[in-house]
């Protein structure tokens, strides 16, 4: 399974476009942290079963049927992130202090009088936010045996245009019709002189041919996805309780990344080149969620719940900037963003309109109530990855281009990921609990793609070239909670989160290092009534 991404994928200024996204954009979206309320994260997020608890009903709907009380409740988490990369000029060390406001839930319970089978129907709505964007990172690395001027090169020589066609300084060329057609990359190395064709040969070299080469990358990014829940839920009989959830989500997502490299011939400064890119994605979508919770005994439940894919309508906004400077005095700027017979007028970002569809999953659940004091519960949850996620055009056909299929490349690299979380809680006093737990997620990227160096994910013709492949997530969470009164709680957790990845800067080139630490302080605060 090895295939270098060189793709046909093009772009086009505010009007007009084809494919431009490939499988790491729709992964981006598709992966949630673990998140919710401070009790449910101190436990892991272990509570599928347990219901009560406005995280356990997104976990499973079936969870809103347990309330016998009103509710409303929200969170802060406070979180502070340590990203270290190393490649081969030592490590180094990026950290960042962000406060989240994660949900906001209100649960309200209506009685149904002279029914004993059901007692109430239960009607809920929170917002919740599943995953949180904001990082920022900075790799370096010396004596390059692949620059971004081969990739450049490789990529242009792939694609198959003549220079004739890439040459935004020709007068029988339309800037906006080569940003629309062609490859990104191509025509930043070519105009900006980093890259040369050979003689009507429709094949390309580096101007640093030969030449060792530096780099430094530095990424900032941020945003959130947030989901808006509709429950509904009700018990039957105190044995059986089910419920269904409609979810609206909403993706926000902003990237800037420099990317720098520079030449050495025989220790002296041959030129130097950084690329830049501005990309903002916008979307929205649905979900539909249903879930059983069963206690066939009072001291045990067990809990099944099903999450649909989540349909999306995309909006990418993107554009790009290549600065090249030589020894010779000779300074180049290429902007995607800019009209080159007008350059004081300005241009207008790349916009591409496309729909995605995440993974679907299924998560079962086990606890045990003991004594009324301790609880133990188990959720193992399996997200179809490799089947189910998958990229659209704006009319809704599946995104495809040859050998350079984004849905392919999806099926090959991906595969079913495992999540397992386990928490318990003691209730010390009638007011105070102590709670611990754990979440290992499995890195959704099959080995053979992380072990296998000459097997690489797909880029596309947008000029973000960089990407990170996930490696297994593992959470160690505790946390405790007091009550106040029979109205008024409290709950704190704390969270350490711990990740090694795979970075590249490109395709093709060097893997570096990629460790990431998140340590979290939750805070709830719940009034039930």
């Amino acid at each position: 399974m090895k295939h270098v991404s060189l793709l046909l994928l093009t772009t086009g200024l505010a009007f007009g476009t084809i494919q431009a996204q490939n499988e790491m954009d729709v992964y981006r979206y598709s992966k949630n942290d673990l998140t919710g309320t401070a009790r449910s994260v101190s436990m892991g997020g272990a509570f599928g079963a347990l219901g009560g608890d406005i995280s356990g009903v997104a976990i499973n709907p079936a969870g809103i049927g347990v309330y016998q009380k009103s509710e409303i409740v929200t969170t802060l988490d406070f979180q502070n992130s340590n990203v270290q990369t190393e490649l081969n000029t030592g490590k180094i060390d990026e950290s960042k202090f962000k406060i989240n406001f994660d949900n906001l839930a209100f649960v309200s319970v209506f009685p149904i009088f002279d029914n004993d089978v059901v007692r109430s129907i239960n009607l809920g709505f929170s917002y919740n936010r599943l995953k949180n964007f904001d990082r920022k990172y900075r790799m370096a690395g010396n004596n390059l045996s692949y620059a971004m001027a081969d990739y450049m090169a490789d990529r242009a020589t792939r694609n198959g245009r003549p220079a004739s066609a890439i040459a935004l300084d020709d007068e029988g060329n339309d800037w906006r019709d080569i940003w629309r057609n062609q490859d990104w990359l191509s025509v930043l190395g070519y105009n900006s002189g980093m890259i040369k064709e050979k003689k009507d040969a429709k094949e390309y070299y580096p101007a640093s041919e030969k030449l060792v080469a530096n780099n430094d990358l530095f990424v900032k990014e941020k945003g959130s996805i947030s989901t808006y829940d509709f429950n509904m839920g009700t018990t039957f009989s105190d044995i059986i309780s089910a419920g269904v959830t409609l979810s609206l989500t909403d993706i926000n997502y902003h990237l800037y990344s420099s990317y720098i490299e520079n030449y050495q011939d025989n220790g002296a400064f041959w030129g130097e080149q950084e690329l830049q890119n501005w990309m903002r994605t916008d979307g929205a979508g649905w979900q539909v969620t249903a879930g059983v919770i069963v206690k066939p005994v009072q001291e045990l439940r067990i809990g099944v719940s099903y999450h649909s894919p989540t349909w999306y309508n995309m909006t990418d906004r993107f554009r790009a900037d290549l600065n090249s400077k030589l020894s010779d005095g000779t300074e180049k700027n290429v902007s995607s963003f800019v009209d080159p017979n007008y350059p004081d007028r300005g241009g207008e970002d790349a916009i591409f309109d496309y729909k995605m569809r995440t993974p679907d999953k299924w998560t079962f659940s086990l606890a045990s109530v003991i004594g009324g004091k301790a609880i133990i519960s188990v959720d193992y949850e399996l997200t179809n990855y490799a089947n189910n996620m998958k990229l659209f055009n704006d009319r809704g056909y599946a995104l495809e281009n040859g050998t350079g299929d984004p849905n392919s490349y999806i099926k090959n690299d991906f595969r079913n990921a495992s999540t397992l979380r386990i928490g318990a809680e003691y209730r010390i006093t009638d007011q105070f609990s102590a709670r611990a737990g754990y979440s290992w997620m499995q890195s959704p990227f099959k080995n053979e793609l992380k072990n296998n160096p000459g097997n690489e994910v797909v880029t596309d013709s947008r000029a973000v070239t960089q990407y990170v492949l996930d490696g297994s997530t593992n959470y160690f969470t505790y946390g405790m909670g007091y009550r106040f009164s029979r109205n008024f709680y409290t709950d704190v957790a704390f969270v350490i989160n711990s990740r090694k990845d795979d970075l590249y800067a490109f395709t093709g080139t060097g893997k570096a290092t990629f460790k990431t630490n998140n340590y979290q302080g939750l805070l709830t605060l719940g009034y039930r009534f």
